[in-house]
Order: C-alpha cells, then structure tokens, then sequence
C-alpha cells in the first residue's frame, strides 16, 4: 500500500536527504531507542491486543481453558482447590502486562523521537539565522524582512513538527500494522478462514488514491499559506518599525484593513488544508466499516465465534488505525517538504561575496591605503551605479564624498566594506585584492559610523562594546568619553548599565549617533568610514563632537559623506561624484573653481545652514 508514486518518492528524498543527514544521523541512538520503543508498542497493541481478545479473556470467564504445560506449571506452586482462582488471576495478569508494556514503549518512544527532532531544531534554527548573516548582502536585498523571519521561525518550525510528528508515528504505525496483519494472517490460517482477511486487504486499497490526492492539494495550499505569511510578517514588522509615520499621517486603519484582507486569504488557505486533511479520516473509517461489514457476513457465514470474531475486529482496527495516519503522514511529508525546500535554498545558497580559500596575509599594523582599478557595479542588470571608478587613496588621507543623492557615494562606500563585490575591477586594502582578505582581517581595518544608528536591546555599555567584543571597561569608557556618551548615560542612576529598548528607543537620535561614533572610537580601525555620522545632531551638537572626529580621524584613512558641507571641512580631498562617475577630484578651493556642480552644491549648503542659524535665533 503506497500513499506516494515513485516519482514523487524521488523528488521528495533529495529535499529532505540533506537535512535528515545533517540533523537527524547525529542522533541515531536515540532515533534507534525510539525504534525499539515503538516496536515493543505496536507488538503489544496490533498482535498482543487482539490475541488476548481471542485466548485471555474466554480463560477468564470460564469459557476455555489455560494451556495444559502452563496448568502444570502453575499446580506445581499451588493447591489443588486454589486452581480455579489462580488460573484466573493469572490470565487476568495478562491484560495489565501487555498494556503497560504498550504504555511505557509508547511514552519512550515519543520521548525519544521528540527529543531528537527538539534537538534538531535547536541546531537547524541557528544555522538558518547563522547562514543569513554571512550571505550577501545581493541575497538579503531580494528578500523582504517579513520572508526572513518566515524563514527562521515558522519554516523551522515546520520542519522540526514535522520531523518529530513523521519519526513517531512512522515507526509506531506501520510496526502496529505489520502486527495486527501478522494477527490475521495467524488467525485466518489457524481457522482456513482467509476469504475474510484477502477481501479486508482488497477493501483496503480503496483509501490510497484518496490520500495522494490530498496531499497532492494540500501542498499546494501550503505553498500559497506561506507566502501570504510571509506578507503578514512583513506588513507587521513595517508598521511596528515606523509607528510615527503610521500615526503622523493617520494610516491605522489603512494598515489594519491591510492586514486583515491578508490574514483573510491566509486563514482562507488554512481552512481548505484542513478541510483535506480533515477528510482522510472519515474516508478512511468508511472503508473500514465497509470491510468490517464484509467480515461480520462472512464471519456468521462460516460459524465463527464471538471470540473469534472479536479479536478479528480488533485485528482489523489496528490495520485500519495505522492506515489512517499514515495517511496523515504521507501529507505531512508534503506539506514539510515545502518548508525544508525554502530552509536548504537558504543553507545552500552561493555565498556572492564568498570566504577566500586561502586568505592573503595583510601586513600588521594595516596602513589602510585603498584603490578602486576599473571598478563597476549595478545592484541589479539593469542599471549601473558606479562607472569604471579608478581611485587611489594613500594611507591616512581623509577623503570626503559630495554629489547629488543617488550618485554612488554610499556604493563606493559599500565597495570598500565589500557588502558586495565589483561586477568587473577591484577594490584593494593595502594593495590586496578585498576578495582575497578574510572577513575577520577585513572587518577588524575598517570602522564604520552610518547615517542610521543601529543599536542593540541591551545595555549603553554592551552597544558601544559592539565595536570591539571582549574590550575592557576603561577602554569603553574612553572611547564614550571621546564620543561624548557620558553627557547623557551618566545623568541616570543606571548609569551605562542602563537598558535600551529596541532599536535604541528612550534615546533621541542624537543620542543615538553618539554610541554608534563611540564604537568608532572604540575599534579605532586604520580605515574609517563616516556616512552621515553627524545627519542626526543639530548644529551645535554638530560643532561639539566634530573636533572628536577630527581627532578620531588623524592617522586613520577616512571616508567622510555629508550633505553638511561643515562636516567635511577635515578632508584632504574631495571627491565629486555624478550619475556614478567621478567627476572632479581635488581640494575644496580648486574644485569650488572649476567645477560647477560641487559650487552649485556648496553654495546651497551655505544658503541653508545660514537659514537653519536663522530659525535657531528666532527660536
């Protein structure tokens, strides 16, 4: 009896092969004491059951008598007169035994099994999440956050139910189906009476294009379920992480009739997958009633007794039980196939900014010269963001980025980071190739201080150590010092160990930045990249920490990108960037000069810090 074609046997394995190979083999004793478990439990339940039905209980009410080798055995222990209530007790001991035995196998037989997939899902989780970090950040651009999330939680979480819910009842039940069918096959040739059993068999085959069907369609439906949840998650997390806008332009309502027409389709899809599955077992119990029908004129037809008959009926529902679940399995197998399709595309997608087989040793202390050689990249085919980039920036040369929005600055930014890899050129950190640098070297030479501060649900200490783990105390405070953080984490009497909400919140923006600088501070990488680093302070708090950066930035290679035009005033150099060339490349004096867009640029900087002194003033 096959609930599943060849064909779909053979597209099935190679999507669960890798996982159970990875996951699962490691657990093999407590799968195997699983096994044992579960045949000790269908032993007792698909042969032990009916034949205590047909032998134990007639011997109980007096109907047949124990085994004459056994009466000799028990006489040799107990007086002749004790006989009759011993014999009884004795037979009646039977029915405890074989249901303890089937309750305990049970129970370690579902213990194991859930532990193993339990554990599995522990170390499936974290490799899904660890796996997510180091792909690229191409990979995470065509995914929303709402599929990631998806992703970790619920796919893994499919998998492992799966799993767990798969490993129990295919050992228990088709062991309890090969025992009871062992009953019949044992009854029916003690009694000649195999029409009955050979028709139940035939009966039986009825249910199998019933269940393929189902989950045929129930795989289907399990597809579509996810991505509309994949919606849910995303419409969820974007309106939860901008509330202020949410609320600023009165969207509640819009966001919720939003999410509701989504939540309607999605609960649509999960009514109809219920509604299949739900059929198998109706379906499945028609069919046994059917065949028991069958026996039951048969039974009477050929003269069998209630004994007989009875135990036969057990028999035939310890077929028919495994028969409906298994049904259920074969289901379950196809809906988890599609989440474990969407978690190995995750553990095995091509790595675009791959690890380097053999990373090439840089030179410690890392200068921090960086070159761009005939560098081009489009995030996509279709449109190309930086245009055949040739630049060489000496160690130590603070170089600052100006252009229109969308001119490739923080491109040439994400370059030098290798967020992602050049379609042609490269980019070299002290003349090695960045794809040949391992990401521990890379990582540890370059600091970054961005236009969004990202920071932790954790302490003011723990977020500004984010920018070297493992530092010290007196090393975290100097670097909060220097970034100006104890202006406002010593005004609590929580003081740095003080927790923040997520994304930082109970800090204003300002606040904010400042941590993200003190990591700078802290990690003191040779390359520094500044993108925005002050965009959320005003012009005081500006002018405050500005001679930090500017100490912060000596000695260092540093990248600065500001709209404030004040904020660049360190710089060396200046490199002018336009529809993703670079178009001028000097000194502010020469450039105001001779190029028009940078004067076009620095002269409306100038128009509107003057005004913004204005509304301060009349503030």
């Amino acid at each position: 009896m096959k609930f599943m074609s060849k064909s779909e046997n053979d597209k099935l394995w190679p999507i669960f092969k890798p996982v159970l190979k990875q996951y699962m083999l490691p657990r093999w004793y407590l799968i195997a004491g699983g096994v044992v478990a579960g045949m000790l439990a269908a032993a007792s339940a698909g042969f032990g059951l009916p034949f205590m039905t047909q032998y134990i209980f007639p011997i109980v009410f007096g109907t047949a008598e124990m085994p004459a080798m056994l009466q000799e055995w028990i006489a040799g222990w107990v007086a002749p007169e004790d006989m009759p209530q011993v014999i009884m007790w004795v037979a009646a001991a039977f029915i405890p035994l074989v249901m303890a035995v089937r309750g305990l196998s049970t129970y370690a037989n579902t213990y194991l099994l859930t532990r193993a997939g339990t554990e599995a899902l522990l170390d499936l989780r974290v490799d899904v999440f660890a796996r997510l970090q180091w792909l690229s950040f191409s990979y995470h651009d065509r995914r929303t956050r709402g599929d990631l999330m998806t992703l970790v939680i619920q796919y893994t979480q499919m998998a492992q139910q799966g799993m767990v819910t798969i490993l129990n009842e295919l050992v228990i039940q088709p062991l309890t189906l090969v025992a009871a069918g062992g009953y019949l096959v044992y009854a029916a040739c003690s009694n000649d009476e195999s029409a009955i059993l050979l028709g139940n068999l035939l009966i039986s085959c009825a249910i199998v294009p019933i269940v393929r069907g189902v989950g045929k369609r129930m795989a289907k439906q399990m597809q579509k379920a996810l991505k509309d949840m994949n919606v849910i998650t995303t419409v969820v997390e974007e309106t939860f992480s901008a509330q202020r806008e949410v609320r600023a332009f009165n969207l509640e309502s819009h966001r919720e009739n939003l999410l509701r027409t989504i939540i309607r389709k999605y609960n649509s899809l999960i009514i109809r997958m219920n509604a299949w599955k739900s059929s198998v077992a109706p379906s499945v119990e028609f069919v046994s009633a059917l065949a028991l029908a069958y026996s039951l004129y048969r039974g009477c037809s050929d003269g069998l007794t209630l004994e007989q008959f009875s135990a036969i009926a057990f028999a035939f529902y310890f077929c028919y039980e495994p028969v409906k679940h298994l049904g259920n399995i074969a289901n379950q197998i196809q809906i988890m196939a599609v989440g474990i399709k969407g978690i190995n595309e995750v553990l095995h997608a091509k790595d675009e900014t791959p690890e380097p087989a053999v990373p090439a040793r840089l030179e410690h202390p890392v200068a921090g010269a960086v070159d761009f050689e005939h560098v081009t990249f489009g995030y996509n085919e279709e449109k190309t963001v930086l245009k055949d980039i040739n630049v060489h920036v000496p160690a130590g040369q603070v170089v600052a980025l100006v252009g229109p929005s969308g001119s490739g600055k923080t491109t040439f930014i994400n370059l030098i980071c290798r967020f992602y890899d050049p379609n042609s050129g490269c980019v070299k950190l002290d003349g090695v190739d960045l794809r040949n640098i391992s990401r521990e070297d890379r990582t540890r030479s370059i600091g970054l201080v961005s236009q969004f501060a990202a920071l932790f649900r954790d302490t003011i200490y723990e977020n500004i150590r984010v920018g070297k783990p493992g530092a010290d105390k007196e090393a975290v405070l100097k670097a909060a010092r220097q970034a100006r953080v104890d202006e406002f984490a010593e005004s609590t009497p929580e003081g740095y160990d003080r927790m923040l909400g997520e994304g930082g919140a109970g800090l204003s923006g300002g606040q904010r930045q400042r941590i993200s600088i003190a990591r700078a501070f802290l990690k003191n990488a040779p390359v520094l990249i500044l993108d925005e680093a002050t965009s959320a302070l005003d012009m005081k708090s500006e002018a405050a920490i500005q001679a930090e950066l500017d100490e912060l930035a000596k000695g260092q290679t540093t990248f600065v990108i500001a709209h404030r035009f004040s904020t660049i005033r360190m710089a060396q150099r200046i490199l002018v960037f336009e529809e993703g060339r670079i178009i001028a490349d000097g000194a502010h004096a020469d450039l105001y000069e001779n190029c028009t867009l940078y004067r076009h640029l620095y002269d409306e900087q100038v128009r509107q810090a003057e005004e913004e002194k204005e509304t301060e003033v009349e503030a």
